[in-house]
């Protein structure tokens, strides 16, 4: 059974069980076997609710581990095509993800939302016009964002004095429909708690293919533009499975009606959703203002520095990215169960999932983020010898990713709800933070200034969903194992990163040592420190599968 800590969450009035008896209503009927009572249907669900973060966390690590190419694709193509050429793709790239946050005009978010909650609610047709309102506003918005791309790169060449730029630029905005498309479609199966598809299309497809056709163009001709024509092969690839996948979803709607709806008795059917629109736009716009966020620090070193400076810092950058990967692993699996909760009015169900999968985040993201610190340098060998100098750069930045690891999940209980202006209005908060702290800090600290701005700026964002999320909805992500997890993580650190040097290990023998401390010593704190039942049962279950019985 949880904890006290995981369950006792206020209630607000309005939220109050239909069949509870009122002070004056006589004594209470005797309660038929046959009707599951309150606790019992509680416990059903929180077990079920537990079953599909452990399963869909899980499938969406195989994503993330089936992924790991792109983690090879970047310092592979440093060497294929020099220093120079990947960091002027990498700054067409960030240049580019602001256009591509903003394609969906927030529909990504709101399928995850409204397909879980008209589901819930046994909506057929509200569910069929919000996949419908998402595909056509993504071709309409990704379409004109292409075209702005292209017939502005010319201007944003000039204004950096780099006409390659220009190159990059255009020959990447064609891939701007394929990616947002891709995005909106695999959310549309997720919003629907399928996350197979995830898997097979983002984990698989999407960074092998990039992989590969990235190969073939720098061993055969590697310049700038056979760069970023691989890109552009990849997303075409991609989204034509992310259509088939959508397609073998959503087979009781069926899809081709969900996209044109036929002529019915009673003429057609509406064909938006409106509310779905109202919310999505403000989440569309607090995208692309996060886009900013994330890519202010890359887009204004290319006006400080030269292409190899920026090449250094776009690959610690790339690097620090995988940190976050286990929280992403997570949103598309919080989201849905988050969006029931509010749909049901449910605030024990709400506090309950999000600390369980926070606690879950960050007990996944704390290992992973050490061992990328006590090994920075061997991960910046990868890329080519001036990488190197952007070590301090990469632990600054995998601090901003922990923050937005441990604590990213709170924000989808501001998104979920509807309340898509307070997501605008925290991400303009930390946008404008992060833009006024790189042109003061770049210019004095170099790239170092530009990671600090963002880090800041990330935990920025995080405090306030946290803290708009225990005013608003009387819950918070924190509970015991939260602590522990970020404890454990403090103190295998330290082992890792100073106990080798402090007993005189080679280089060698350090590398080998820390490579069983980090899991092995991490695993026995987390023993120690105590697991909850949660994490008990999970592992329980896992073990009897492992080992079978003797015959």
């Amino acid at each position: 059974m949880p904890s006290k800590e995981e369950t006792d969450v206020p209630c607000p009035a309005d939220a109050r069980p239909a069949d509870r008896p009122s002070v004056d209503s006589g004594p209470s009927p005797t309660p038929d076997p046959a009707v599951p009572s309150a606790e019992k249907t509680a416990t059903t669900s929180r077990g079920q609710d537990i079953r599909h973060a452990a399963v869909g966390a899980g499938t969406n690590f195989l994503a993330i581990i089936a992924g790991l190419s792109e983690a090879v694709f970047h310092p592979l193509a440093a060497h294929l095509f020099g220093a120079g050429f990947y960091g002027l793709y990498r700054w067409g790239v960030s240049s580019a993800e602001p256009l591509l946050r903003l394609s969906p005009l927030g529909t990504d978010k709101g399928l995850l939302r409204h397909i879980a909650s008209h589901r819930i609610a046994n909506e057929p047709e509200l569910e069929e016009r919000s996949l419908r309102t998402a595909f056509w506003l993504t071709v309409a918005t990704s379409a004109l964002m292409a075209l702005l791309a292209f017939w502005f790169a010319p201007a944003l060449a000039r204004l950096q004095g780099k006409p390659e730029v220009s190159t990059a630029i255009r020959f990447l905005a064609p891939s701007l429909p394929c990616s947002a498309l891709i995005v909106v479609l695999i959310c549309a199966t997720m919003g629907a708690k399928k996350m197979r598809y995830n898997l097979l299309v983002r984990g698989f497809t999407q960074p092998v293919s990039l992989l590969l056709f990235a190969t073939a163009a720098g061993l055969i001709y590697p310049t700038l533009g056979s760069l970023c024509a691989a890109h552009l092969l990849a997303m075409a690839l991609t989204v034509s499975l992310a259509f088939w996948a959508a397609g073998r979803i959503f087979r009781a709607i069926p899809f081709r009606r969900a996209l044109w709806p036929a002529r019915g008795p009673h003429g057609r059917p509406p064909f938006f959703h409106g509310e779905m629109v109202r919310v999505s736009v403000f989440l569309g716009i607090s995208e692309f203002l996060n886009a900013i966020l994330q890519r202010t620090d890359v887009i204004l070193i290319a006006f400080f520095a030269g292409p190899e400076t920026l090449g250094a810092y776009a690959g610690a950058e790339a690097i620090g990215r995988i940190a976050s990967n286990v929280r992403y692993a997570f949103d598309p699996v919080a989201s849905p169960v988050l969006a029931e909760s509010l749909r049901q009015r449910d605030p024990v169900r709400l506090a309950y999932n999000l600390r369980l999968m926070t606690r879950w985040t960050t007990m996944i993201t704390v290992p992973l983020l050490v061992a990328m610190i006590v090994y920075r340098h061997e991960l910046l060998q990868l890329f080519p010898k001036g990488f190197l100098q952007a070590g301090g750069v990469l632990v600054v930045l995998l601090l901003g990713h922990l923050a937005n690891g441990a604590l990213g999940l709170t924000g989808w209980v501001i998104a979920m709800s509807g309340r898509s202006r307070m997501v605008l209005l925290n991400n303009l908060v930390a946008a404008s933070v992060n833009v006024a702290l790189c042109c003061t800090l770049l210019p004095r600290m170099g790239i170092m200034g530009a990671a600090l701005s963002s880090a800041s700026s990330v935990a920025l964002l995080q405090a306030l969903q946290v803290a708009e999320v225990a005013l608003v909805f009387r819950v918070h992500p924190f509970s015991a194992g939260f602590g522990k997890a970020l404890l454990a993580g403090a103190i295998i650190l330290l082992l890792a990163e100073f106990g080798p040097g402090l007993l005189g290990l080679s280089a060698l023998a350090r590398n080998l040592a820390d490579a069983v401390l980090i899991p092995v010593g991490y695993g026995l704190a987390l023993l120690l420190l105590g697991l909850a039942d949660e994490e008990r049962g999970v592992l329980g279950k896992l073990a009897s599968k492992l080992v079978r019985p003797r015959a």
